[in-house]
């Protein structure tokens, strides 16, 4: 482990003790509700389609033990891949789509460190806070495009070791995830023959650098109504739900710059 990563380590179980973390909590303790889930799955349905198909394609042939999981940004759950019939108690543990895996949720892990650090991260058993994770081998990386994080990738096994190869495993699932994400995205929209209105695409500039709604209506002279209706137009054309996707999209897909 190199030093980055082990001081990160001892500040984050500081960070877990000065909140007062149980270190014996049965579960995570925190989870999305049910329509909360539904559109985080929704916003990131292209990425957990692409997740569901990289891994089941190397899923039987690498050890069978091992668990993969995908979060979204803020290290939500959106999706869990693994051998049902050796985990068949880990979804009693706490584990299911929208959990939390942020450190107030349930300790030191191998996700909530790699959203901390913007890297790989390797953890043993020990090195994290809570018990439900002391068998826990995990590798989490982050998945970048364009510089931007659209999630977080987890390599696990429970109770088995994890050998120092299985790194490199992630790193190059991590690229083919991305790879075929940005292939994906930029398809869906290509193939629909996307163009955005001038005053589309300066709503959407503006978006990108921040800007607030009741800001993009004053610098462009418009109306707040007037905005709305150019993101509703954006959000169709596009085919997404959110501003953030579509700024992500007309990246990917040179609509902007």
């Amino acid at each position: 482990m190199n030093k980055l990563i082990f001081d990160e380590v001892l500040y984050s179980h500081k960070r877990c003790l000065k909140m007062e973390l149980t270190q014996t909590i049965d579960n995570p303790l925190i989870f999305l509700g049910k329509q909360e889930l539904q559109l985080k799955i929704r916003e990131n349905n292209e990425l957990i389609n692409v997740f569901r198909k990289n891994v089941n394609s190397i899923f039987k042939q690498i050890k069978e033990r091992y668990v993969f999981l995908l979060t979204d940004t803020e290290g939500y759950l959106l999706e869990m891949v693994y051998e049902k019939g050796i985990y068949n108690n880990i979804d009693k543990t706490g584990f299911k789509r929208g959990t939390s895996f942020k450190e107030e949720s349930c300790g030191t892990n191998a996700i909530s460190l790699a959203m901390r650090l913007n890297q790989l991260v390797y953890l043993k058993p020990e090195q994290h806070y809570c018990n439900i994770f002391k068998e826990w081998y995990c590798i989490a990386i982050p998945l970048i495009v364009d510089d931007e994080i659209i999630g977080y990738l987890d390599l696990s096994t429970i109770k088995d070791s994890m050998v120092d190869e299985m790194m490199v495993v992630v790193e190059l699932l991590a690229y083919k995830i991305v790879s075929d994400y940005v292939s994906m995205v930029g398809n869906k929209v290509n193939n629909s023959k996307v163009k955005l209105t001038e005053k589309q695409l300066e709503v959407l500039k503006l978006a990108m650098k921040g800007y607030k709604d009741i800001a993009i209506a004053e610098e462009l002279g418009i109306s707040i109504n007037t905005i709305n209706y150019h993101k509703r137009n954006i959000f169709r054309k596009l085919d997404v739900r959110s501003t953030r996707e579509a700024i992500a999209k007309a990246i990917l897909t040179g609509l902007i710059e």
